[in-house]
């Protein structure tokens, strides 16, 4: 089968793992081609009209494949039957009909593998993504006659994010690919018209949109430089440090703004152990959860963290608070992670604590529809944190209305009982708050300070990616809990 550009592209994406379920087939090229070429293992063919399915039912034929490939009428993946499906692809259509597939389709998230090209409106495919908790793992720009195409390649990790425009309108592409620099230049050329256009009618200030255009054409050039500003920039975009309580530390304590990065690790924790895999990995940047600096030094010595990182001329972020109150920052995620296990309403409302500058929320409060006994909750909740320990005192009440807080959240309890809540999941629980707990009648469940927090070295790493283009971002493995517990 010969395909045209566009469509091998899009084959080069697919993982080879298995079942191919082509969504939008058309003449259902893309099954046969897989197939020949033995890049999946059987393939399913879908489209809503009857034209296009008679024209894949003929190719399949003709192919000799109809033992391989399976045409159904489908609209979007709605008959489409998830088991052994490795890949979706859906070409050549708009980013709208895109998105709505994706969202009526949950078992999606089941580390399906995305290969996506859309026809109309990137930029609100990327931002649609990361909003609904997929990455992009990356972007392979095609031209195909006179037109440039984007086949975008996503998976589903669960964090959610509001991701900058500038990478909505520049996407997840290897920019030493001479295809990825032209579909950026024709993007800028698209920009300058429309600010050219803005200017001419002058209803609005085009400065901000000229600094992004700048920004995107310097780095595509590469003459722009990412510096540890632009990162403290980008993660105060998403979790303002501005927010952050009274007695934390959170921003740029190590380093200066105007030092170019050369490298990034995310960590929950700046330890010995992190700095090393730092400066292993030729990183000079770590950005962290908790604060390296959180109490005045009187004394500077190698055996602190702080001073061994400006030894070796390694800056550092730290984004506490900020980030667990944060929109999809860490209590989000919590609550995300809960809504996927458990059967849960569409309600989430902050937990508002009575601390000065909280207004932000430092919890979360959710309402779950399933009923089952504290046992079977913290059971279900020690898997979904990873298999940490989780201790629980159960409650008077039937599980219903639960708050969370992550990392150490004992003194919220009596924000929790005043919220009505009937059961409380955070960390690092004192023993007086586990009996004021009990006589309240609240169901608590202690899940671990590190076990509660560890994802946001995750979330920070697929931020970054999005903000520094040509930068290797990792998570550290360094980063583990140091506790051990005998059962």
């Amino acid at each position: 089968m010969i395909c045209d550009n566009r469509l091998l592209k899009c084959a080069s994406v697919v993982s080879g793992k298995g079942i191919v379920c082509d969504v939008g087939t058309d003449h259902a090229y893309l099954p046969v081609y897989l197939l020949e070429n033995g890049i999946c293992t059987k393939a399913i063919a879908g489209d809503i009209a009857d034209g296009p399915l008679e024209a894949a039912s003929a190719t399949v034929k003709k192919a000799g494949l109809e033992d391989k490939i399976d045409v159904v009428k489908s609209d979007g993946l709605k008959n489409i039957s998830p088991e052994g499906i490795t890949d979706v692809v859906m070409a050549g259509m708009g980013a709208e009909t895109i998105s709505e597939i994706i969202a009526a389709a949950s078992w999606l998230e089941n580390g399906v593998n995305l290969v996506l090209q859309p026809m109309t409106k990137e930029p609100y495919l990327r931002k649609w993504l990361y909003e609904n908790g997929y990455s992009i793992v990356k972007e392979e720009a095609v031209s195909d006659g006179d037109r440039i195409y984007t086949v975008i390649n996503a998976v589903f990790d669960g964090f959610r994010m509001t991701v900058s425009d500038t990478f909505a309108e520049t996407g997840m592409f290897d920019l030493s690919k001479e295809e990825s620099l032209k579909y950026i230049k024709k993007h800028v050329t698209k920009l300058n018209n429309v600010s050219a256009g803005i200017r001419r009618s002058g209803k609005e200030d085009t400065a901000a949109l000229d600094k992004m255009i700048g920004f995107i054409e310097s780095v595509s050039e590469g003459r722009q430089k990412i510096t540890v500003g632009d990162i403290y920039d980008e993660i105060n975009r998403v979790a303002p440090f501005r927010t952050q309580d009274d007695w934390d530390n959170s921003g740029l304590l190590v380093g200066d703004r105007d030092t170019e990065v050369t490298g990034i690790i995310t960590a929950l924790d700046i330890t010995h152990e992190t700095i090393g895999e730092a400066i292993a990995k030729k990183a000079n940047l770590i950005v962290s959860h908790h604060p390296v600096i959180f109490r005045p030094l009187k004394h500077l010595s190698m055996s602190d963290p702080a001073v061994r990182l400006a030894a070796n001329g390694i800056s550092a972020i730290c984004v506490h608070t900020p980030l667990d109150k944060a929109v999809h920052g860490i209590n989000d995620m919590i609550a995300d992670m809960i809504s996927r296990e458990f059967s849960v309403s569409d309600t989430r409302i902050p937990m508002i604590s009575e601390e000065p500058g909280s207004d932000d929320g430092d919890g979360r409060i959710i309402e779950i529809k399933e009923d089952m006994s504290a046992e079977e909750m913290a059971r279900r909740l020690g898997k979904m944190f990873g298999g940490g320990p989780v201790r629980f005192a159960p409650g008077m009440k039937k599980i219903r209305r639960v708050a969370i807080c992550s990392g150490s959240g004992g003194s919220l309890l009596s924000v929790v009982s005043k919220n009505n809540c009937d059961a409380y999941i955070t960390g690092d629980v004192k023993h007086d708050v586990w009996l004021s707990a009990v006589s309240d009648g609240i169901t608590l469940f202690d899940c671990g300070h590190f076990y509660t927090e560890r994802m946001s070295a995750e979330y920070l790493a697929k931020l970054l990616k999005t903000a520094a283009p040509g930068v290797n971002v990792e998570t550290a493995v360094t980063c583990t809990d140091v506790v051990r517990c005998i059962l």
